[in-house]
């Protein structure tokens, strides 16, 4: 079989991850089945020498996908493409290819736990991870992993850091991540990320990684009038950017856009300590029980404003008592020049509390918001309703405006931003809510007071 140009920019990369946007009927899973054999095939990174030693190695590559319909297609595709049973288009007829290793082929496994075992004792595990984080293959070595439909995965950054990268070791192995950017998932942001590092939108390209995109138009096998037909049904989405070209597109129903999360997110230190002529905003969402009391620290002398300082854990990790002491450290700290403010949000009886707890001192540098109204600390004029909706359009705002950045250590923060909408109850939000309460203050909410001027009188 030969591979066209699109599929040829990942098959031929030395890179050590290879991440890969591509359009529908681009052919990402036929590359990957034909990766799966090549390298097990020549059982590539196992240490050279005698025939016999190396025929002894024991060597993996392992098909991923996030469900196990996903994978199964991959075991479908490697058994076609092993007996001359793949359909290929040709010439404008539907053939199947000629495979001239189909001794190669020793036995197949199409039931769960899924493989492949090839003539020289190479394997390939076929698995999903959606049902344990990828469990199936800890504790093993393999000199290529190919996930196909990354991005759908529920827990990426975690199995990237902790599962993925990890088994290629000891074969200096290679890893594949693979599928069309989905704006629904969680892990969509971290994938967006991984393509940056590979060069995709024109970011400067990271040692070790290598990013394509993969357009339909690569594919020389698509049907007559495919591609008519597609822009004639997406003209005008932006989906067809992505459907058509492969391009990374996120199209969805989230309140903040990815790439401008990911642009705010820079190489910088996620704590500063206070600077002499600097003020500063401390934002608090509070918490009880499994959700994270999370304090933010903006300094917001000029623009870019910066996130300096960070605290999040839960409500029930400790007393409110230890949660008081935390805020007060943070803000005497901060206050040494009497320039710190404190926006609350007081939407609960609980957040409340927190307020009438606070030292006097910090009473009085402190701003609520929220439908707890506490007299003489409003956090905007009077009159006016606190809603959530002004919060997180301040902080679009200021993200859209390149007005505010924050270290691209502070995953929970990112994370946070990149899936959050309004219409799901069950996405963690308690950093959304504290950066957006300080980008609010720092912007459209500052109290606005009238200037009484004195009036004179003769006496």
């Amino acid at each position: 079989m030969t591979l066209h140009p699109g599929q040829l920019k990942i098959a031929n990369s030395r890179a050590k991850v290879n991440i890969l946007v591509p359009a529908n009927r681009f052919g990402k899973t036929t590359l990957l089945a034909i990766k799966h054999i090549h390298r097990a095939f020549y059982k590539i990174g196992a240490p050279a020498g005698d025939t016999k030693s190396w025929l002894g190695t024991a060597y993996l590559t392992c098909a991923l996908a996030p469900h196990s319909q996903q994978a199964e297609v991959i075991t479908v595709m490697i058994r076609q493409i092993l007996t001359s049973s793949f359909p290929i288009r040709k010439d404008g007829k539907m053939v199947t290819n000629k495979c001239l290793i189909e001794w190669a082929l020793i036995g197949i496994t199409e039931s769960y736990p899924m493989q492949v075992k090839y003539w020289n004792g190479s394997v390939t595990l076929v698995r999903s991870t959606g049902e344990d984080k990828g469990k199936s293959i800890a504790a093993k070595a393999f000199g290529y992993i190919g996930y196909d439909e990354a991005p759908k995965s529920a827990h990426l950054e975690e199995e990237y850091s902790t599962l993925l990268i990890p088994r290629l070791a000891d074969f200096s192995g290679q890893l594949d991540l693979v599928g069309t950017p989905d704006a629904t998932s969680v892990s969509n942001i971290f994938y967006q990320e991984l393509f940056w590092k590979g060069g995709g939108d024109g970011n400067p390209q990271e040692d070790g990684y290598f990013s394509a995109e993969g357009s339909a138009l690569d594919n020389p096998h698509l049907p007559p009038g495919y591609v008519e037909e597609t822009i004639k049904m997406l003209k005008g989405r932006p989906e067809l950017d992505q459907v058509l070209y492969g391009k990374f597109v996120s199209v969805g129903n989230k309140v903040f856009d990815n790439k401008k999360v990911l642009e705010c997110a820079v190489d910088m230190p996620d704590y500063t300590p206070f600077e002499e002529g600097h003020k500063y905003i401390i934002s608090i969402d509070t918490a009880i029980g499994e959700d994270e009391l999370v304090i933010i620290v903006m300094d917001w002398t000029e623009k870019p404003f910066k996130v300096v300082r960070t605290s999040g854990m839960k409500g029930n990790s400790q007393s409110p008592q230890f949660h008081l002491r935390n805020i007060m450290n943070i803000f005497d700290e901060y206050n040494v020049e009497q320039t710190c403010t404190i926006i609350l949000e007081t939407f609960n009886g609980e957040s409340m509390r927190y307020y009438y707890d606070l030292p006097t001192a910090m009473r009085m540098r402190t701003r609520c918001f929220g439908s707890g109204k506490v007299a003489g600390a409003p956090a905007r004029k009077s009159g006016m309703n606190d809603r959530k909706e002004d919060i997180l359009i301040a902080g679009r705002k200021l993200m859209d405006d390149n007005g505010i950045v924050f270290s691209s250590k502070l995953r929970r923060l990112i994370q946070q931003l990149a899936n959050y909408t309004q219409d799901d109850t069950k996405i963690k939000q308690d950093w959304v809510m504290s950066f957006c309460l300080g980008c609010f203050y720092a912007t459209d909410g500052q109290p606005k007071t009238t200037t009484l001027k004195p009036t004179y009188v003769s006496w």
